[in-house]
């Protein structure tokens, strides 16, 4: 409902300092989100659908207690968190278990590894210096959200998911994490992208956002296939002699 931008949530949108258009781009989002976590299987599209619900529950949430908004404004953004949970721990096998790669485990490319360490890198040390900037809310950063719109307050939320996001993308293993690292990176840099685009700011500010948002889809897409699928575990025999 974000996306249609009906009064009562430009209200609360206007309210907690954020521009009207936000509305739109998180109607999006929501939308997209809601399609995902009802249709049937898609467990790495559910992962992304899941993060994306709970960065913004929890953004909302952290909103309201900035503004200084009594208990009643944070009831919903809690009892939404809580849904978003219980449904991501609760859902079936089928909706749940990555299915294996369809790639092959051995022969992989030298050059993909590499280049897949290479975007990797670029997007981890970016949200690693992005969110030390954002949490101490520098002027560079802030002059790019005050620019388009947001509270600075922001910069606190955005730099408190990025640094865990960074670490996710470099530590080995944990692949649901770093789905949710990679769904976190994405919004922030396709959001980004649109905010430049709806105040109409040039090319020049487009650039670095579309650049980051280009190399996290690499980073995505040519993880190694050790990242994409767990390994069966060993079966054991029930009737040893």
């Amino acid at each position: 409902m974000g996306a249609l931008r009906l009064p009562p949530f430009i209200d609360t949108a206007t309210h907690l300092g954020y521009p009207a258009y936000f509305m739109t781009i998180l109607g999006v989002w929501y939308v997209l989100a809601g399609i995902v976590v009802l249709a049937p299987r898609l467990p790495l599209l559910k992962e992304w659908a899941y993060a994306g619900l709970i960065f913004n529950y929890t953004g909302a949430a952290f909103s309201h207690v900035w503004m200084g908004d009594s208990l009643e404004k944070l009831v919903g953004p809690v009892i939404f968190i809580g849904l978003t949970l219980t449904s991501w721990e609760l859902r079936p096998q089928s909706r749940r278990a990555f299915t294996p790669s369809p790639l092959p485990t051995v022969g992989f490319s030298r050059k993909r590894l590499v280049a897949y360490w290479i975007a990797t890198v670029l997007v981890a040390a970016e949200l690693a210096v992005g969110g030390v900037w954002d949490l101490l809310r520098i002027d560079l950063v802030r002059d790019v959200v005050e620019h388009l719109g947001y509270p600075t307050y922001l910069l606190i939320i955005m730099g408190v998911w990025k640094l865990p996001g960074a670490v996710a993308l470099l530590m080995p293993g944990s692949r649901r994490i770093k789905e949710w690292a990679y769904a976190g990176a994405v919004i922030t840099y396709a959001s980004a992208v649109a905010s430049h685009v709806t105040v109409g700011d040039g090319i020049g500010r487009v650039v670095a956002p579309t650049v980051l948002l280009a190399l996290t889809l690499v980073s995505w897409a040519l993880r190694p296939p050790r990242l994409m699928s767990k390994r069966p575990r060993a079966r054991t025999d029930e009737h040893r002699p």
